[in-house]
Parts: structure tokens; sequence; C-alpha cells
């Protein structure tokens, strides 16, 4: 029986194994890019299951999750995602919104042809996340967010 997603989160953050040899966030194996929306969205899929959709910290990427990805990639389909102009994310434009944001991380969930998802945000990956699931309610089946100011 899988834990909930809450509890796994907290589990998670404890979870500190030795330091991967997998550099998370800049995987060539597991990374991809999406045009889309006018920017090149970066992210990493890990392990089997259901899509679970992890959103990181403002001025973070994917790397800040380098401990919760294999914890979770072992019961979970992991999406972990640079946000727009974040990581390896780019977008060339002077504005940046939450959901500018949000509505990239929909269009990342169409074109992996994801009807729903588990969505896990941080700090501003939660704002995203809570904005995901407000402008696309069927896309997220359950959210976990930690440290949103919205």
């Amino acid at each position: 029986m899988r834990r909930p997603l809450l509890i796994g989160m907290l589990t998670a953050c404890l979870y500190l194994p030795a330091r991967s040899q997998v550099e998370y966030g800049d995987n060539k194996a597991a990374g991809r890019y999406l045009t889309t929306r006018g920017i090149k969205l970066y992210y990493e899929t890990y392990g089997q299951g259901d899509p679970l959709l992890m959103l990181h910290i403002n001025g973070g990427s994917i790397e800040v999750f380098t401990y919760q990805i294999p914890y979770f990639a072992r019961n979970y389909r992991v999406i972990a995602v640079d946000s727009r102009a974040q990581g390896k994310s780019t977008d060339r434009k002077d504005s940046l919104t939450f959901e500018m944001m949000a509505d990239d991380f929909n269009a990342l969930l169409d074109s992996l042809h994801l009807d729903s998802c588990y969505v896990l945000g941080w700090s501003d990956g939660g704002i995203s996340g809570l904005l995901l699931a407000l402008r696309h309610p069927e896309k997220v089946k359950k959210l976990a967010v930690s440290g949103p100011n919205l």
C-alpha cells in the first residue's frame, strides 16, 4: 500500500542517502527540452508508476530535489522540471508570473500525454502547484506544497 504523498514528502526530506552518481538537473539520459509557449522548458523523468510532478523553489532547479527524486522514483514516475527562466529552462522575455509557469507545466503534462498527476511543490513551486490546480484542476490528482505564500 502506498503512503500518502504528504507523509512521503516528509519522509523524503529525512532520507539522505550517500551522494548519488546521478547529476540531477544535468542528466543527459533523463533530461529533455520541451519547446512551448515561446520558451524551452527543461525536465527530467525517473522511475515508473503514477506521475509525480516536482516543482522547485525560486531561483532553484531540479538539483534541489537531489535526495527526494530517488526516494519517490521507487514508486512514482517522477517528472522534475526547471521552471521558466530558472535552471536549464529559458525565457528571453522580461516578465515572469506564476500563472505563466502553471500554464507551462500544463503544457508539459499535455506533451507527455498525461491527463493528471500528483504535484509536489516547495515555496514558489508550491505557488505554481496551487495555480496549476486552480487553472487546470483536471490535471492535479493530489497536491502537497510546503511554504507557498499565495
